[in-house]
């Protein structure tokens, strides 16, 4: 059974998108504790099983256990969420869970993304790494992703301010911060298995948000784009074709 590390807290805060100037310092610890790096690895495994599981009619008795397993105290959201799967099983004709409207979907990478940078943009949230340079902020986020970054993170006449790290769709994306003018702009980039609201490799979509942004999206060599901001529709789509091909 895996032991205790006193750091796994901020294993879970970090994976939760909770742990703000503290990530890097959190991410250096996964990669050089044995037992964090399983626990990450776990609680990822869980938040999938926990995503299927809310697609299902009725939860399997063994699942908490399964999920959690006969000793560990999982984070409270998490718990939370069992809870609330348990709960629409036994509401049965309710479904806010467990059955689902036909219509409810998981959303997909686009929504995920302009709702992120808009939130983003509100709340003035600080970058994980802050540098003009791309040859510092690369690097940096390289070795925190789960992918291979493209060859171009910098769209021609964007001016970087920095990088970060979030989590949506289920995933570790990379995401880029820029000023175009006066206007912030965000390129976000993930690994496109099993993504949806993508158009096919080589093609650009555009997508209107909230909040008076807009998307230019597309696949490239396995990765999901996405360059998103309050621009004009064709501005924004030629900084998507700088960075494309």
């Amino acid at each position: 059974m895996m032991g205790d590390c006193e750091r796994m807290i901020d294993v879970d805060a970090l994976i939760d998108g909770e742990a703000g100037e503290e990530a890097a310092a959190i991410e250096r610890h996964i990669r050089s504790c044995g037992i964090c790096h399983a626990y990450a690895a776990d609680i990822r495994r869980n938040d999938a099983l926990l995503r299927r599981a809310s697609q299902t009619s009725e939860p399997r008795d063994d699942l908490e256990e399964r999920l959690f397993g006969p000793q560990r105290t999982p984070l409270p959201s998490r718990r939370l969420m069992f809870a609330g799967l348990g709960a629409a099983a036994c509401l049965g004709g309710l479904g806010l869970l467990v059955r689902a409207p036909s219509n409810v979907v998981e959303p997909d990478f686009r929504d995920a993304v302009l709702g992120d940078f808009a939130t983003y943009i509100a709340a003035d949230k600080p970058l994980d790494i802050v540098a003009s340079e791309a040859a510092k902020v690369v690097p940096w986020i390289s070795a925190r992703v789960p992918f291979v970054m493209p060859e171009r993170v910098a769209p021609e006449g964007a001016r970087l301010l920095g990088g970060r790290l979030c989590w949506l769709v289920g995933r570790r994306l990379a995401a880029f911060n820029f000023e175009v003018g006066m206007s912030p702009v965000g390129l976000y980039i993930a690994g496109a298995d099993g993504l949806t609201g993508l158009p096919d490799d080589g093609l650009r979509e555009m997508s209107e948000g909230r909040d008076g942004l807009q998307g230019a999206f597309w696949r490239e060599r396995g990765l999901a784009m996405g360059i998103v901001g309050a621009l004009p529709e064709t501005r924004l789509a030629d900084l998507a074709a700088t960075l494309q091909g």
